[in-house]
């Protein structure tokens, strides 16, 4: 919204100038002409790395977060609220249906709301009174809707709690605000978007504070996966947001609607995370991003071999294409290397990926032979070179000091009949709260984390740059099918 101090990333979209109206109406028009309707999303990030803010230094209500920070003095607030208000009019002449502010997850709106960062000495100490200077001042230039994102919860004893955010509600709802959508955190490592480790509808609980305080329509977010789980969303609030499911599946809503089979996303939280200098991408999708490419038609019979994601993949592009498939597996069941999953956590979410294959691959008539060994030439070997299985040790002290997942994995079954360690390092790659609750769950199962080294019997010491993942898995299988060429055989 400015060209100061708002931007979060790189590859942040901005209203920060009339030059990108014509642009955004492109998108706009492309919207209305599918019959549905675009709000945009108003942020400014406070706090961020200065590159990202073309080098200048950042801003918040108070400078009490890590790094360089100034706090903001009168004529900062009324800059950015003039700057919200900028941005605003761009919206509308751009096309967007409504506005939505952003204020959760530490963003400087929330910066200004919550307790834990709003530690100013004048009005402003009050922070919902600059967000209702906010919206009165968006609401005298433009004329759709407005709302804004709070979170219902920091997830500590000083930040935002239910009963706090319902009463700010409440207050925004008596200054015109249009509806309140409901997330969650501020710095992490808890936030909106959990991991396969929380429960699914992550806040409904913290929903129905707010919800018996407001009149106005309330969208509630986080780990809405399946028409189950939005119907006990919408039990609460008036809409289902979901965020993280649509970049694994854009189809889903209409699939619902036809008793369709869904690609579901698995709450990995790895290639949608860190997008200060990438684009979003998504593990199980390796089309997002990629959403205007043409699959060739192709005919004629193949044969792929290997039933983990690879093979499912590639037999489902190759389906999709117009081959007639036949996919063998040596093992009694598909799924590859996410049978050797030991978390449970982990076997239950990413399961219902192979529940998808298995589905979709059946709807598409690709032909699945288990329990069969093959060689041949002419087929695709769609399986990893390596495959790295759970090191048969009992008794002993063992010490995991590896970024690869398998190992992290298997931390849980090899602490059964072994003194089980990993070094932090280890998990340096995984995303925050990702991060944080496999540490709860170490620490459940007796798996000590460590900073240094361990006098240990085992030690299981392997660190890669570019490590196998499911994400490289299926994409490799989905070029596979997108590149094959009969012919070429």
């Amino acid at each position: 919204m400015n060209k100061v101090d708002s931007r979060g990333s790189a590859n942040q979209l901005g209203l920060y100038s009339d030059d990108l109206i014509p642009k955004f109406f492109r998108l706009t028009e492309l919207i209305h002409s599918l019959d549905s309707k675009i709000f945009v999303q108003l942020v400014h990030v406070r706090k961020t790395k200065e590159e990202a803010i073309w080098g200048n230094t950042p801003i918040a209500p108070s400078p009490i977060s890590k790094g360089k920070v100034r706090e903001m003095t009168l004529d900062d607030i009324k800059r950015v609220k003039e700057d919200f208000v900028k941005a605003s009019i761009r919206a509308e002449r751009a096309g967007f249906d409504g506005i939505e502010l952003h204020g959760a997850h530490g963003y400087l709106i929330a910066q200004f709301l919550s307790p834990a960062t709003n530690k100013r000495n004048d009005k402003y100490k009050d922070g919902t009174v600059f967000v209702e200077e906010l919206i009165e001042e968006v609401k005298a230039k433009v004329n759709m809707p407005l709302g804004i994102r709070v979170s219902v919860t920091e997830f500590d004893e000083e930040g935002l709690k239910p009963e706090m955010v319902a009463e700010i509600a409440k207050r925004l709802e008596a200054k015109g605000l249009d509806y309140i959508h409901i997330s969650a955190g501020r710095d992490g490592p808890l936030y909106s978007s959990m991991p396969f480790y929380g429960k699914r509808v992550s806040f409904l609980e913290e929903a129905k504070v707010v919800r018996k305080n407001i009149k106005i329509p309330m969208f509630l977010v986080g780990s809405i996966i399946d028409l189950e789980d939005a119907l006990k969303a919408l039990s609460v609030a008036d809409v289902a947001v979901l965020g993280r499911q649509l970049l694994a599946d854009p189809m889903w809503l209409e699939k619902v609607k036809r008793g369709m089979t869904f690609r579901p996303c698995i709450r990995c939280n790895q290639s949608c995370r860190g997008l200060v200098y990438r684009e979003v991408r998504c593990d199980v999708n390796p089309e997002l991003g990629w959403e205007g490419s043409k699959l060739e038609r192709g005919e004629g019979e193949v044969t792929v071999v290997g039933a983990g994601v690879m093979g499912l993949e590639a037999s489902r592009i190759l389906a999709l294409r117009g081959f007639k498939v036949k996919l063998y597996e040596k093992g009694k069941r598909i799924g590859g290397q996410f049978l050797l999953f030991k978390d449970p956590w982990k076997v239950k979410e990413f399961g219902r990926l192979i529940d998808y294959y298995e589905r979709e691959l059946k709807r598409l008539n690709v032909e699945v032979i288990l329990n069969r060994e093959v060689e041949c030439e002419h087929c695709i070997k769609a399986f990893p070179e390596e495959v790295i299985e759970v090191p048969k040790v009992e008794g002993k002290k063992v010490l995991i000091d590896s970024n690869l997942y398998p190992y992290q994995d298997y931390a849980f079954e090899l602490s059964k009949s072994n003194e089980v360690y990993i070094t932090e390092r280890s998990l340096r790659e995984l995303e925050m709260s990702r991060k944080y609750f496999l540490i709860s769950k170490y620490n459940e199962i007796g798996v000590r984390v460590v900073n240094s080294e361990v006098n240990a019997d085992v030690i299981i010491r392997d660190f890669r740059r570019n490590q196998p993942t499911i994400g490289e898995s299926i994409r490799k299988g989905y070029l596979i099918g997108v590149n094959y060429r009969k012919e070429v055989l």
